[in-house]
């Protein structure tokens, strides 16, 4: 029977390959970097401001939206101006007490990687001549949306 072991953190420490220092895979603690709701009436081919984060931040995996009934043939979608749909891909909020991960599209060889490369940017450089920092976006798409929609998003700024 093998053994594996983790491609971040890796071997244990008694062994001769030494782990990575970076709090983002090993003994970090995650934060909460926003939570956040809003009423929207009526919003149609709007977006919703979710946070303005470094580009260096790391998302984890758990971070979540809830939505009310926000109306019939009504989708959301997560990420950035330039890949408005990287992070989360079209989600149909049209079901009341509905809720769904915020990296729900992200591929899950690319969780703990910098926002940046989740979004889709060939570099860091590059995400940077959008702006200084990502703003992170919601996107009601088509259909226009009303009710409650609510965010919290964890991970750690660099």
């Amino acid at each position: 029977m093998a053994k594996f072991y983790g491609s971040l953190v890796g071997t244990p420490k008694q062994s001769v390959r030494p782990i990575p220092t970076s709090h983002q895979h090993e003994n970090g603690t995650d934060h909460v970097l926003v939570r956040d709701t809003i009423e929207l009436a009526a919003a149609a081919n709007d977006t919703v401001q979710l946070a303005v984060l470094g580009w260096e931040t790391v998302l984890a995996p758990t971070g979540t939206f809830w939505f009310d009934d926000l109306g019939t043939g009504c989708t959301i979608s997560v990420g950035d101006v330039t890949y408005p749909n990287a992070l989360c891909n079209a989600q149909d909020v049209a079901t009341a007490a509905g809720s769904a991960l915020l990296l729900k599209s992200v591929d899950i060889a690319n969780y703990f990687k910098p926002l940046w490369q989740q979004l889709g940017y060939a570099s860091l450089a590059a995400a940077r001549l959008v702006g200084a920092k990502c703003e992170l976006l919601f996107k009601v798409n088509t259909a226009a949306a009303a009710g409650t929609l609510t965010w919290q998003l964890h991970g750690q700024q660099r």
